[in-house]
């Protein structure tokens, strides 16, 4: 496990900012309110982000279990729209289930899904590389594949697509042995969570984003990477088709990371409401906005 501090974490966002939507903020400074119970009535879809917004690992945040009621009963559509590359439908509901939530497959949308897609359309895998935990939802998916944690992260010479899916069971060491394996090489390379991090307990854990930014910065990589996940659109038109929404200015994105759930949200034109209980959670709000120029519609301290 390799943990970050924030002013780190937005660093290696802001590098990288080629990879991303263009930042369009709303035209009027942020609205601070108490919870999402303030603003729910005016949106037709509201997206949820998870880490961060309804837990931090496995726990449920304070108030998070009882603002899934409140949607519910006011019968607004919600779709957790998540950048974790452990869980896809077919292990949603029985994972959200043990935290707490009575979410359906229906009612969970998650990058490990949309890269599913990709490893679907793919005829041959056995020149691509794969980071990912051995055990691993898309495994049938991932037969032929390289799998780098099995190499201790050395590239072997035939591999010329490298995907990053998941930070877990991945260590310095094979961060260290994929840098050097691959010095001089370019790849093609597709990014299954863009997160750079992830709250877990008092920690902020590196995810997949930070491990990619890493390698391109230290092998001087020229392909863009293909992102699967917030805060590319593509999530957000695949959750807004699902539920037959045709409107942004209808969709409420919720989230506590700027560089993700918001800048992606406001690309799309949704409203966005950030949550200052996850990533954020110990630094001055305000002067996170200021630094990285990405602007919610809303602020509130939890959902």
């Amino acid at each position: 496990m390799i943990t970050l501090d924030p002013d780190l974490l937005n660093s290696v966002y802001a590098r990288n900012l080629q990879w991303y939507p263009p930042i369009v903020n709303p035209s009027s400074p942020p609205v601070f309110i108490s919870g999402l119970a303030d603003i729910m009535s005016q949106f037709e879809l509201v997206l949820l982000d998870s880490y961060g917004v309804l837990c931090r690992g496995n726990t449920p945040l304070s108030g998070a279990v009882e603002a899934i009621q409140n949607l519910r009963n006011h019968r607004t559509p919600f779709c957790v729209v998540s950048n974790d590359t452990m869980t896809n439908r077919a292990v949603a509901s029985t994972k959200y289930r043990a935290r707490g939530f009575d979410f359906s497959s229906e009612e969970v949308l998650t990058s490990l899904d949309l890269t599913e897609q990709y490893l679907n359309a793919l005829s041959d895998k056995q020149n691509l590389g794969v980071i990912a935990a051995l055990e691993h939802p898309s495994n049938d998916l991932l037969q032929h594949s390289v799998r780098l944690n099995s190499t201790n992260g050395i590239v072997p010479a035939h591999v010329d697509t490298l995907l990053f899916l998941t930070g877990t069971g991945w260590s310095e060491t094979m961060q260290k042995n994929l840098l050097h394996s691959a010095q001089g090489r370019q790849f093609k390379l597709v990014l299954g969570n863009p997160d750079v991090a992830a709250p877990s307990g008092d920690h902020l854990v590196a995810t997949p984003g930070y491990f990619l930014a890493e390698f391109v910065e230290k092998t001087g990589q020229q392909d863009k990477p293909k992102l699967f996940g917030k805060p590319d659109l593509s999530m957000f038109t695949t959750a807004m088709q699902r539920f037959g929404i045709t409107d942004p200015n209808k969709v409420l994105m919720v989230g506590d990371t700027l560089y993700t759930d918001i800048l992606g949200g406001n690309a799309m034109g949704c409203k966005t409401l950030l949550l200052q209980c996850g990533i954020y959670r110990y630094q001055a709000i305000n002067q996170v906005i200021a630094q990285t120029g990405i602007r919610p519609c809303y602020i509130a301290p939890s959902l």
